[in-house]
């Protein structure tokens, strides 16, 4: 009875942008891979298109319609990440296995990928439900947008810079604060 969930879950996901983050980052390991380069300042932006584009799997088009179910928006939004999280996750390890061939600078940053994700869903939950979607895949965008803009965080107060980049320099700290801040929002 556990998996009568499963099927029904699968047909419903929006798998499209998922294989579309997964899509991109194998383009760019390929590109990598035949230039022997590796493009490291790059890392976090490919973490935060992945995270995105799990969030935006998260789109549910019969909420409306299932509102009225026992099952809650919370619980179909968990089912949804157990099936999307592992292939967004698969999809990072193989980036940064092929990544890995051309340049050993760019190691395992898996903890930022899991923050990010993390922070998307939290910013997903908490918004209201027409635009969840939308907040919740741009959150992870924007946060690691900053690191890549050239406004030169990096040369800011560096405490100052910490926080703004906390997803890379403390990316457990926000992990844990992001599921908390999800599961005290269950009623949506």
């Amino acid at each position: 009875m556990t998996r009568a969930w499963l099927l029904p879950t699968a047909r419903a996901s929006e798998w499209l942008p998922l294989l579309a983050g997964a899509g991109a980052l194998a383009a760019l390991a390929g590109l990598s891979t035949a230039t022997g380069r590796s493009p490291i300042g790059l890392a976090g932006v490919c973490a935060a298109v992945l995270a995105a584009a799990t969030v935006a799997g998260l789109h549910d088009r019969a909420g409306a319609l299932l509102a009225a179910v026992p099952t809650s928006a919370a619980v179909r939004r968990a089912r949804r990440l157990a099936l999307l999280t592992p292939v967004a996750v698969a999809a990072w390890l193989a980036y940064l296995a092929v990544s890995g061939l051309t340049s050993t600078a760019l190691g395992w940053p898996v903890a930022e990928h899991v923050a990010l994700l993390a922070t998307g869903v939290a910013v997903h939950a908490w918004s209201p439900e027409r635009l969840a979607v939308v907040a919740g895949a741009a959150a992870p965008l924007v946060w690691a947008g900053l690191e890549a803009a050239p406004l030169g965080v990096e040369r800011l107060d560096p405490e100052l810079a910490e926080v703004l980049l906390a997803w890379q320099h403390h990316p457990w700290v926000v992990t844990l604060t992001a599921l908390v801040a999800t599961s005290t929002r269950r009623s949506r």
